[in-house]
């Protein structure tokens, strides 16, 4: 209950001062902001709010987690470096010179995208066959989808299931696969740098196989040119006789030693091509097992270590597969050996036919030389000039040539290097948890976001109910000081009280009995609380608002009360009942008229006869001592409201009611008069213009702010006399907003008291 500490005498009533009234509702106008015990109080007034949304984030979640499919992951951490020392020959790897490489953070950002990539992706695809997994079955059993648009689906599928991070700071990158299999997720995991790896050397074998094509255009180009150079020098050294002439010391000295030695180097020149000749006919009918070959170093030292290569692997390949990564990279050592070995087998045969046939030419221009040597003389210096240009021309031509050659072969050697810059550190384990959903982690967060939105949607619904929830709101509302706060009944206990059939029996007649072949009053209702239970917060509420009528006006007490409220069901027909039955328990003559003409159901509460009643009287049908029935509460008597007329406000609005009000205020001490609801019907304004004060009875949490604010407009108009307001069927929350007290106060205040009390109270 709230109880009022302000003096009686500053209470406003019908003739307290306007500027007084001003001054007096002013300490209710909201002037300093909420407390945090006021939120709290928010909060636990709310606590359906919030807790029913926090149940409904966690069971959604909880059902989340138990509907959706677990998804497992499995990740391996590889590291790619920028190095290639596998792929290098020499000092000088010809794909890196030829690219110029980047920067380090470009290239592993380029290794990145590479492991996200479509190509490698539909590598794994196929490698694994994941079209017929059913994790891609959405996909690959989808009908009327072209074979691309598959393709293109599988792969974007599979790219949603890989991620890709690299280890900050590091060379790591830690490659993850997602699927509802686990086995799944770890051989894809596991798959992944191994074609990796496959799609590193085979993009690097098609690099090589441009820079192949682009050398062997080179070459052949560059062929051509030293060929017709070559072949241009030769004409014209032969044409000039100048092949032989390697200074020119004077003309007379020269003319004569070419003279004196054209016949030796004619001849040296028919043994030196004899001689070649026999070594390239030996080479030619042998090949390979030629003493020339054989005894040469270089192909001594290839085939040594072609055969320990080829022991090597053969070994290896008892212990590993064809496509293990190591096998791969001795095998392509192997071949090297072999192709290096063919190559310089060709080359010595090559030589010796070059050296054979160069020894053929030179016998034949030095015979031609040595005829026309003397023609050609006397054209030396003028052809000088333009042999040396020529020479120049040859010999920087021989030398691309060489160098295109050499860069050629190397080439060829590092297309068949196995990429040596990728290693797995940390191949994927099986899973052995769910990666998706976190049951634990969803709930936590659950937990934190259905507090937070149920904080929120009991804020909300705070701010959105307009209802009037304090005895402070009430008055500042409605303008009018609060005399009493009635608590909600709680039929969950029944308070302990004496027998109220036995009481009822022994002051009623038998003529009147109105428990006759009734059943008894059920546990619990708030009808006459005050009789049935006595100790019961109600009882004392009803008493404390008794005590505040009694003070509610100056001079005496108010003797006719209308008891009315804004809107139907708010509790007003209970509290008359339960007003009138404590005015009379004061050994004050009290009577009570149902007024509500429209609605009556105060019989039905005290369990008497609806007829005859207040119309029956009004329209001349019986007399006033006929319709003034005993109550089973001593010193209360009830006027039933008798049958429904058509026109209740005429009938309260005649004369022959006041006439009733006149006489009865004489017999009576109060009167308390049951109206109805005042928004809609003006039954409570006739009445109020009759009576001494009215009190209006707001229930909390129901009554609607402009509810209360019409109902006090609607009497200033009347300038009826609102004496204050009720707030009835309050909550038990406990000391709070309402300013009243919670279960624990009344449990205490309310109980039985002990059996020593009670027998030291008899004695």
């Amino acid at each position: 209950m709230l109880q009022d500490n302000r003096s009686p005498m500053v209470i406003p009533g019908p003739g307290t001062p306007p500027a007084r009234e001003a001054e007096y509702y002013a300490d209710f106008l909201p002037g300093e902001s909420l407390t945090f015990r006021d939120y709290l109080g928010i909060l636990w007034s709310r606590r359906r709010w919030l807790l029913g949304t926090l149940a409904g984030v966690l069971l959604l979640t909880g059902l989340f987690c138990l509907v959706v499919t677990p998804v497992y992951r499995a990740s391996t951490v590889i590291q790619i470096t920028q190095d290639n020392p596998g792929a290098r020959l020499g000092d000088t790897d010809p794909l890196t010179s030829l690219q110029s490489g980047s920067e380090l953070s470009r290239f592993q950002e380029t290794q990145n995208k590479i492991l996200a990539s479509r190509a490698l992706a539909w590598r794994l695809i196929e490698s694994l066959n994941l079209a017929d997994h059913p994790d891609f079955h959405g996909v690959s059993r989808q009908e009327g989808l072209s074979p691309e648009k598959r393709k293109n689906d599988l792969i974007d599928l599979f790219l949603k299931k890989l991620e890709v991070r690299p280890v900050k700071d590091s060379f790591l990158v830690e490659v993850s696969f997602l699927s509802s299999d686990q086995s799944l997720a770890q051989k894809v995991a596991n798959t992944i740098p191994r074609e990796y790896m496959q799609l590193a050397i085979d993009t690097r074998s098609q690099s090589f196989v441009m820079v192949r094509e682009w050398l062997e255009k080179q070459l052949e180009q560059m062929g051509q040119r030293l060929q017709a150079s070559t072949r241009k020098l030769f004409d014209y050294s032969r044409k000039a006789d100048i092949f032989v002439m390697e200074d020119l010391g004077g003309k007379d000295t020269v003319l004569f030693q070419k003279y004196v030695e054209l016949g030796g180097l004619l001849t040296k020149a028919q043994s030196e091509r004899l001689a070649k000749e026999a070594v390239y006919r030996q080479l030619k009918e042998k090949g390979p097992d030629a003493s020339p070959i054989t005894n040469h170093p270089l192909i001594a030292t290839l085939r040594q270590e072609y055969v320990a290569q080829n022991a090597k692997v053969a070994s290896l390949a008892r212990i590993y597969l064809p496509g293990h990564p190591e096998m791969q990279a001795e095998t392509a050592k192997l071949n090297e050996l072999s192709s290096r070995l063919a190559a310089e087998v060709k080359r010595l045969q090559e030589s010796a036919r070059a050296d054979y046939e160069a020894a053929s030419r030179a016998e034949k221009l030095l015979s031609e030389a040595f005829e026309t040597h003397k023609q050609q003389l006397a054209h030396l210096q003028d052809s000088l000039v333009d042999f040396q240009m020529l020479k120049r021309d040859t010999q920087t031509t021989e030398k691309l040539y060489q160098a295109l050659l050499a860069r050629m072969g190397e080439t060829t050697v590092a297309s068949t290097m196995v990429a040596s810059n990728v290693a797995v550190i940390d191949p994927a384990d099986l899973p052995a948890e769910p990666y998706f959903p976190k049951t634990l982690l969803f709930l936590a967060l659950a937990g934190v976001i259905g507090l937070g939105g149920g904080i929120g949607a009991a804020f909300l619904a705070e701010y959105l109910d307009d209802t009037l929830k304090t005895s402070e709101e009430a008055e500042r509302i409605c303008q009018t000081p609060t005399l009493g706060v009635v608590p909600k009944a709680a039929p969950e206990k029944a308070l302990p009280g004496p027998d109220l059939k036995d009481r009822l029996l022994a002051h009623i007649p038998v003529w009147r009995n109105p428990f006759r072949g009734v059943a008894p009053e059920p546990e619990g209702r708030a009808d006459l609380i005050v009789v049935q239970q006595p100790r019961s917060p109600i009882s004392e509420a009803i008493r404390h608002l008794r005590t505040s009528l009694m003070l509610s006006a100056s001079g005496q007490p108010p003797r006719t009360l209308v008891v009315t409220s804004p809107n139907p069901r708010e509790g007003k027909s209970t509290i008359s009942l339960n007003l009138a039955a404590s005015l009379a328990q004061g050994q004050r003559r009290t009577i009570l008229l149902d007024c509500d003409l429209r609605r009556p159901r105060l019989h039905l509460a005290l369990k008497l006869p609806s007829r005859p009643g207040l119309t029956d009287y009004l329209t001349g049908s019986a007399a006033p001592e006929e319709i003034i029935l005993p109550t089973p509460v001593e010193n209360l008597w009830f006027v039933p409201a008798g049958p429904v007329p058509p026109n209740p406000a005429e009938l309260l609005h005649s004369p022959r009611f006041r006439h009733l009000l006149a006489q009865l205020q004489e017999g009576y001490h109060h009167l308390l008069l049951d109206t109805p609801p005042v928004l809609g019907f003006s039954d409570a304004r006739i009445l109020a213009a009759l009576a001494d004060g009215v009190l209006l009875v707001i229930k909390h949490q129901g009554t609607t702010r402009d509810s209360g604010r019409l109902a006090r407009q609607l009497f200033a108009q009347a300038r009826a006399p609102l004496l204050g307001l009720v707030l009835n069927q309050v909550h038990y929350n406990g000391i709070g907003r309402n300013g009243h007290y919670g279960h624990g106060y009344y449990d205490q205040y309310y109980d039985e008291p002990p059996a020593e009390t009670r027998a030291s109270a008899g004695q």
